[in-house]
């Protein structure tokens, strides 16, 4: 239900992008916070004091109290989280990589979808000022090449996936927004450095049409890197997601121009989207299409290493 309050939100998962959507979630018009769970009840606790909420001590009584949830726990409980939220007729904002199979994360999407339910994925590069931009710059394009590189330290707190589905998976989302050319073949090159899993990959796709697809993921890097490098027919195209930045040269002259980006908080974004979509009644503004198709793609990335 929506009250003059807002819609009635709670949060599975106080990890570090739990906490990120609790922030906002406490201040942000449109939506109410009820409360918090995790399976640290006393860290829970203490934060819910902290903020002025509740803590729930089980995910069970946290549904019985909302309207909608955002699932924000590690990736391998994701599929029963959503399944116990669905089948209490919850909305779901439910974070990346939806439930790291696409078999299961399409058997989500039908569920969500059957019962009249909007599920939306946490893929928060679609909602990057400058990638929307770029977008909007590309539209009826012809492209030729792409280039994305997603480079970040070693993230101590993943210790259950490799960068393919850590990180990689936001880039190879953004290139299936950015390009629907079917695909020819996929090449890939992989290294395990710090972890069991994949810590550097690099991914080469050749399209149908002739356009090439770069995409390189590197959780072991000394500095956070987030570029796309797209060579159109008469310019190349440089956007930095990091800093929010758009260069665009064209071959005849050497020297970039740079375009002016609006930032604004990319969760921010995504959330209100998502509660809006449930006020409107707007199921079909639901993303887990096309994340789907991006786990897919990811599944092909992996077998290809």
């Amino acid at each position: 239900m929506l009250t003059g309050r807002g819609l009635p939100l709670g949060i599975i998962g106080i990890g570090a992008m739990g906490r990120n959507h609790l922030r906002l979630a406490s201040t942000l018009p449109g939506m109410r916070l009820v409360g918090i769970y995790d399976q640290n009840i006393e860290a829970a606790q203490q934060l819910a004091t902290q903020i002025g909420t509740t803590a729930f001590a089980s995910p069970e009584q946290l549904l019985e109290a909302v309207s909608a949830v955002i699932i924000a726990t590690p990736t391998t409980t994701h599929y029963d989280l959503a399944k116990l939220a669905m089948n209490a007729g919850k909305h779901i904002f439910i974070e990346k990589p939806f439930s790291g199979d696409p078999v299961k994360a399409a058997e989500l999407a039908l569920s969500a979808k059957e019962k009249g339910l909007l599920l939306f994925v946490g893929m928060i590069e679609s909602f990057n000022p400058a990638f929307q931009k770029l977008q909007r710059l590309l539209k009826g394009t012809k492209l030729h090449g792409i280039d994305i590189k997603r480079f970040s330290p070693f993230p101590e707190r993943i210790t259950d996936t490799d960068v393919i589905f850590d990180m990689m998976i936001h880039d190879l989302h953004l290139l299936l927004l950015l390009t629907s050319e079917p695909i020819e073949s996929i090449k890939a090159v992989a290294k395990k450095i710090k972890s069991p899993f994949y810590d550097h990959v690099i991914t080469t796709i050749h399209h149908n049409n002739g356009l090439i697809s770069r995409v390189e993921g590197n959780r072991v890097f000394g500095s956070k890197v987030r570029n796309i490098t797209v060579t159109a027919e008469k310019e190349v195209f440089d956007c930095d997601l990091l800093n929010k930045r758009i260069y665009v040269r064209d071959f005849l002259t050497p020297s970039p121009s740079a375009l002016a980006i609006k930032p604004f908080d990319q969760i921010s974004a995504e959330l209100n989207y998502f509660v809006e979509s449930i006020k409107d009644k707007a199921l079909e503004n639901s993303n887990t299409n096309s994340v789907i198709a991006a786990l897919k793609l990811a599944q092909e990335v992996l077998a290809a290493c």
